[in-house]
C-alpha cells in the first residue's frame, strides 16, 4: 500500500480506495478471479449508470422478471467483484453471471483481459459524474461533504475524493432501516 494525502484512502497499484469500505484481499484476488465465457462484466466509473445498466442486463437475461427475479435484490443478481458487501460466493453463482466493477482495466481479472467473458463498459461525461456525485454526497449523512462544488471538483480531479460504491449501498440501506 502506498501513502496518499487523505486519511480515508489508501493507494493500491496507483488507484485510490476507501480504507473503511474496501477489503484489500478482494482487490488483490480480483486479478486472479476465474472468469467464465458466459460472464457479463459491467465496468463503470461510480455514478455512471452501473445499477441502471445492471437492471437492463438482468431484465434481458431473466426475460423481464418472468421467473420471480423481481424478488431478488439487484445486488445479488449482479455482484461487485471488489465490494461484495453481501459476501456472495461469486464462484457458486450459475451462469451467466452478471459482475460489476469500478476497477481500472489493469486491475480486472487477467482472464477477462484475455477476452474470456463479455464486457459492457459504460461511459458518462465526467462533468455529469462530478455534479451527480456532488449532489449525492451532499444528500447523505455521515459521508465527507464538500463545502462547495469547486472544492468537490478539486478532490474529484485529484483522486482524493473518489466515490466508493460500497459507501453508497451501506448508506442507502441504513437510511431505509
Amino acid at each position: 500500500m502506498e501513502k496518499v494525502d487523505s486519511e480515508q484512502l489508501f493507494s493500491y497499484k496507483g488507484h485510490n480506495f476507501s480504507k473503511k469500505l474496501m477489503k484489500l484481499d478482494l482487490i488483490e484476488a480480483a486479478e486472479d478471479f476465474e472468469t467464465r465465457d458466459s460472464d457479463i462484466f459491467i465496468g463503470t466509473y461510480p455514478k455512471s449508470g452501473t445499477i441502471w445498466t445492471q437492471n437492463i442486463v438482468c431484465l434481458i437475461l431473466y426475460e423481464g422478471h418472468r421467473n420471480g427475479t423481481e424478488n431478488i435484490l439487484i445486488s445479488r443478481r449482479g455482484v461487485s467483484i471488489e465490494y461484495n458487501i453481501y459476501n456472495v460466493d461469486i464462484t457458486q453463482l450459475p451462469s451467466p453471471r452478471v459482475i460489476t466493477s469500478h476497477l481500472p482495466y489493469y486491475l480486472v481479472p487477467k482472464t477477462l483481459r484475455a477476452k474470456k467473458g463479455k464486457v459492457i463498459y459504460v461511459y458518462r461525461n465526467p462533468k455529469d459524474i462530478l455534479v451527480s456525485y456532488f449532489h449525492y454526497v451532499n444528500s447523505l449523512r455521515g459521508m465527507e461533504n464538500s463545502c462547495n462544488l469547486e472544492e468537490h471538483m478539486q478532490r474529484f480531479l485529484s483522486g482524493n475524493g473518489k466515490m466508493e460504491i460500497k459507501s453508497l449501498i451501506i448508506t442507502t440501506l441504513s437510511k431505509r432501516a
